[in-house]
């Protein structure tokens, strides 16, 4: 792996380890803004399926192998498929399965992925590869955090953060 790819690989894997952590603290019946946060952590974890490796060749598995179907992601009343339904509850453990399955899709497009394709666009897309996975981390970090905002509102708990390890502990004196 380029060492270019090897440190975005490297990043993405603490956003993993965040998504999950907050996915096992996540309130997920809670409603915010007319949606409870299992739709909310569904939304970003389809977005991260759909939109991180090419949109335009996407193919949803979702309903079959993990039983969610896909309209559950859209989350704006405006947008086409929208379900309003408070509800419909995506359980835990779909949750994880569904992270595990996109998690292992992301890994695999970074062990073939060169640094050259980086900053060519897929076919058909209108963006580069970088600026799709770009895109991806700040829409995820975007969800993750009002996720653990709607959890920490009901039960008053932080679900925990992992960052840079080694900068943490230069200024900190800890690892977070």
């Amino acid at each position: 792996m380029e060492e270019i790819i090897r440190q975005i690989a490297s990043q993405q894997e603490i956003n993993f380890i965040n998504v999950k952590d907050q996915i096992l603290t996540a309130d997920l019946e809670t409603v915010f803004d007319e949606e409870n946060n299992s739709r909310y952590i569904f939304h970003y974890l389809h977005s991260m399926d759909r939109f991180f490796i090419n949109p335009m060749d996407y193919v949803y598995e979702g309903e079959n192998l993990f039983g969610i179907q896909e309209n559950l992601s859209v989350i704006d009343p405006s947008r086409e498929g929208y379900v309003s339904d408070k509800s419909i509850v995506i359980s835990r453990d779909q949750l994880l399965n569904y992270f595990e399955y996109v998690k292992r899709k992301i890994e695999s497009y970074f062990e073939k992925l060169t640094a050259v394709e980086l900053l060519e666009k897929p076919k058909d897309c209108d963006y580069t590869r970088l600026e799709l996975i770009l895109g991806q981390f700040r829409h995820l970090m975007w969800h993750v955090g009002l996720s653990s905002g709607i959890t920490f509102c009901s039960k008053k708990e932080w679900n925990k953060f992992t960052g840079l390890q080694k900068i943490n502990k230069k200024f900190f004196g800890e690892e977070k």
